[in-house]
Parts: C-alpha cells; structure tokens; sequence
C-alpha cells in the first residue's frame, strides 16, 4: 500500500479564450504527493459541441487518457522509488495547450514529462485533433485526398530545412513521415504543424523538432471537407 505522507489535491478551472464559431476548452488541475512521488495533472473538458453525443464521448476519451496515465505512472514509480537520488521523488507532469479552435476544428496538446531516476527524465507530445463539424477525431492521413500527401509533406519539410538550416543543423538524420507519426502533428495559426519527439531526430535537450507548413500551400492536396482550415 503506498503510504501517502502529503496529499494536496484541488482543481482550477480555466475557460479558454473562446474563437468565433470555436468552441470552450477548460482545464483542471489535480495535485498530489506521495512518499516518493509528486504529480500535477492536468485534465480538459470541452463544452459548445453540437453534437452532445459526440461532446459526451470526446470528454470521456480524454479524462480516461489522463486517468490511465495517473495509474500507469504510480506503478512505475512505486517501481522505481529506489533509483531516485536521496531527497528526490519520481515526478509526473501532464499539461495541455490549445493550439487552433477555428473554423469547426480544435487542436490540443498534451505534454507529459516523467522522471523515475537517471540524468533526466521524458517528455512527450499526444495531440487530439478534433473535427467539431464533423463529430470525430482525425489522424494526418484524414485530412488529405490520397497517399501522395506524403511525398508532398517530405518535399515541404526538405524545403523548409534548406530555408532555415542553422534551425536544423544540429538532426541526426533526415526527417521522414511514417505511419507511426499519423497523430503528431497539430494545427496552430495558419500552419500544420508536424513534430517528431525528443531523441527521434537529435539528442534530448534539442527537444521537439517542428516543421510548421503553410495550410494554404497545402490547401490543394486536402479533401474539401478541410480546406476551411486554410481559410
């Protein structure tokens, strides 16, 4: 049984700033410690959905995501409590952005920091990209006519490394969408922005490397349904 020596446990809600025609994204925060852990999480819920059906799932999916990795994280710490150096605790950070809510369409991001011992720990992006209009959650792949758009993405990434090289310098290897990369990306201003994790293209602290495309040069290659988000 985990033997809590501290418990500190509240919630905030932050409405978001609200786009026209978006919808609200509000977030709480949930803090606690243990005897050899310290968590702040925070968790999102998302009113103005038509569709209250589709609102009531959306919400649902999300709070589970954040409440599987609640549990999840308390048994690898309680696993790892031993390597953590004197004075230290394990640490678990889950923190969400609203990124684009617009034209029926929401980005957030959720950014999960562990730590469990060793030099540093790891973070993460898991973005939720939402089609309000449309009642469901897309994947890259859902927003374009056919599998060129790959190539099409690769040829603007290269592009965009030749255009801020000193930016890039520093990757081990060349950037390459692959099937594994279908949900990182998210939508912010008037780009799509693709990303690939921390150690996946250079060393850790480089962090998040990013390619931000323009939507309107990529408007063309997209299904009707969702070149609104160019406009």
């Amino acid at each position: 049984m985990v033997k809590k020596i501290f418990c500190l446990c509240f919630t905030v809600i932050m409405l978001a700033s609200c786009a026209a025609g978006g919808v609200s994204v509000n977030k709480s925060e949930n803090k606690y410690e243990t005897d050899y852990s310290e968590v702040t999480a925070e968790t999102v819920k998302i009113t103005g959905i038509a569709d209250a059906e589709f609102e009531k799932s959306i919400n649902e999916e999300l709070q589970k995501q954040v409440d599987s990795e609640l549990v999840a994280f308390d048994s690898l710490a309680a696993e790892n409590s031993s390597n953590v150096r004197m004075g230290n605790r394990c640490i678990l950070n889950i923190s969400w952005d609203e990124r684009y809510n617009k034209n029926s369409f929401l980005s957030i991001v959720e950014e999960k920091y562990i730590y469990t011992g060793g030099a540093h720990g790891t973070t993460v992006r898991i973005p939720k990209n939402i089609d309000v209009s449309g009642g469901r959650t897309v994947q890259l792949a859902d927003l374009f006519t056919d599998d060129g758009y790959i190539t099409t993405l690769n040829r603007m990434i290269n592009e965009r490394m030749s255009e801020h090289s000193e930016e890039y310098q520093e990757l081990w290897e060349k950037p390459e969408i692959k099937p594994e990369h279908q949900t990182d990306f998210y939508l912010d201003g008037d780009s799509l922005v693709i990303f690939f994790q921390p150690y996946e293209l250079s060393y850790y602290a480089r962090g998040f490397v990013e390619f931000p495309l323009p939507l309107d040069e990529l408007a063309g290659y997209m299904k009707e349904e969702y070149r609104r988000l160019a406009g």
